[in-house]
Parts: structure tokens; C-alpha cells; sequence
């Protein structure tokens, strides 16, 4: 009797405060997903960037609100920069550009959607690119992601929080390559913002990383020799492994301190809402699959 009375208050739903914050946070994932669907739709009226801005700018607003809304429970967090985290972090994103590549390569092997991205980039000005396929999605998309949704979900659970909200992050990119490595880097993010308490390290990291990505797409790659390559993307692997593993080490004991009750099971962590909107992306996901 004592084990099942136990058991009944591991239950999510019994716990109306928690269920509320994992309600909240998968409405605000669907949400990206609507507008997402909205922006397709308004394409050919806009055209691909005018309908891209719109869909940052409704899914924004939308987060903008719900953090509003529930601004005792929900907390974004900006303050004040340390140079020398600011460094690590601009580091650590950089560096993590070679294996985004790798694992971009890997997913290519399957499926090539999403390989033209960088053509769509550089028809335009360095500096509109920039600001459109860099800066805009890095300030939005942290602000979604590593505001709304995961600080919803760190109410519940710290731990659960970065793996969720990154598997969110990564399936709304929907080719294959993309969710590799943007379940990586989300939760790196995560990590980097809970860790520091403060959501300003993520965004750089996102903007650097997206900056780097959009100037590349510019470069003449192909007549950069083979052993030049090879050398570069050495050094950024390595200087990845090695920046990513000294950030654990130095703030490892602050990720300990935070909350991490578990106590739901994992299933429990994502209400209605949150499985339709990632049926949705597998959906979209498998049909980009057999294109």
C-alpha cells in the first residue's frame, strides 16, 4: 500500500505546479511548429526571408508573452559578462563549427536535404545574410529555447531540462544533419546557460557559430588545398574536445548544485502537446528522407 501511494505521487499529473511548467513549455514548442507551418504557407507572398523574419518574429512574441506572463516561474536570465567565460564560450562555438560539419556530412549520407542552405545564403549581401541567417536566429531561438522552454522545464527537473529542450531545438531544424548537431549544441547551450546564469553566453555562442557558418558559405572552399582542410578542421576538432572538456571541469561542481530531482518518469516529462508537435517533425523529417 505504502509503494503504491509512493508510486501515485511520482505521477506528474498529480502535481499540478509541475505539469503546468511541462504544459507550458511543449505549447511553446508547438507554437514554433505552427508558425513554422504559417511560414511555408505565407512563402510565396513574402518570399523565403520575409516569410523566415515572420516566423521569428510571431514565435518571438509568443515566447515573449508566456515568459511575461509567468515571470515568477519562468526566468530568462541577463546580466553582466566575465571576459574570460566570454572568450571560452566564443571558443568553444567556433571550434564546434568542424564538427557541426562532420555530423551535417554524416546526416547527408542519408538524405541531402537541407544541403542547399548554403546557396540560399550567399545570393545575398555578407551583411544581410549575416543579420538575417546569423544574428536574428541565434537571439530568437535562444530566447525560445534556452528561456521559455528550458526555463519551464528547470522547474521540474534541471537534468531533464537540457535533454528535452535539445531534442526539441534539434528536431525543428528537421534535416537529418541538422538535428545531429543541433542536439549537440543544444545542449551545450543549456549547459552554458544554466551553468553561468546567464543567458548571454548562449547567444553569442549561437551567433558565433551561425556568423561562422553564413562567412563560410561565401568562401571559395573549394580551391582551399586538401592538406589546408584537413589541418583546419584538426585544429578546431581538437580545440572543440579540449575548450568543451575544461568548461565541464570548471563549472561541473555549479551543475551539481542546481536542482535535479528525477523523480518522473522520462515519458512524463512531454504532455500532449509536446508529442504532436514531435510527431509533426518526424513527419516532416521522414517525408525531406525520401526526397
Amino acid at each position: 500500500m505504502i509503494d503504491s501511494i509512493a508510486y501515485k505521487r511520482l505521477r506528474i499529473k498529480d502535481n499540478p505546479e509541475d505539469y503546468n511548467m511541462v504544459h507550458i513549455a511543449d505549447k511553446t514548442f508547438l507554437s514554433c511548429i505552427v508558425f513554422e507551418v504559417i511560414g511555408i504557407m505565407i512563402m510565396m507572398f513574402l518570399g523565403a526571408v520575409g516569410a523566415e523574419m515572420m516566423i521569428y518574429l510571431m514565435t518571438f512574441l509568443y515566447s515573449f508573452f508566456i515568459c511575461r506572463k509567468y515571470k515568477n516561474s519562468i526566468h530568462v536570465p541577463i546580466g553582466k559578462m566575465e571576459a574570460g567565460k566570454t572568450f571560452h564560450a566564443l571558443g568553444i562555438a567556433i571550434c564546434g563549427v568542424p564538427v557541426a560539419m562532420l555530423l551535417n556530412a554524416l546526416g547527408c549520407m542519408f538524405s541531402s536535404s537541407g544541403a542547399e542552405m548554403s546557396e540560399d545564403v550567399n545570393i545575398y549581401p555578407v551583411g544581410v545574410a549575416v543579420i538575417v541567417f546569423a544574428i536574428v536566429p541565434a537571439i530568437v531561438e535562444e530566447y525560445i529555447f534556452r528561456g521559455a522552454i528550458l526555463g519551464a522545464y528547470m522547474n521540474v527537473d534541471v537534468k531533464a531540462s537540457i535533454l528535452i529542450s535539445s531534442i526539441f531545438f534539434a528536431l525543428l531544424h528537421f534535416s537529418l544533419g541538422s538535428v545531429l548537431y543541433g542536439f549537440l549544441f543544444g545542449c551545450l547551450f543549456a549547459y552554458v546557460r544554466i551553468v553561468t546564469g546567464n543567458m548571454l553566453y548562449s547567444i553569442i555562442m549561437h551567433c558565433a557559430f551561425n556568423m561562422v557558418n553564413v562567412l563560410l558559405s561565401y568562401a571559395d572552399i573549394g580551391n582551399i588545398p586538401i592538406w589546408t582542410a584537413l589541418l583546419l578542421l584538426g585544429i578546431g576538432l581538437i580545440g572543440f574536445v579540449v575548450l568543451t572538456v575544461a568548461f565541464f571541469k570548471d563549472h561541473g561542481t555549479e551543475m551539481s548544485m542546481n536542482r535535479n530531482k528525477g523523480k518522473y518518469k522520462p515519458y512524463e516529462m512531454i504532455a500532449k502537446e509536446g508529442y504532436i508537435a514531435v510527431g509533426i517533425c518526424i513527419v516532416i523529417m521522414c517525408m525531406l528522407l525520401m526526397m
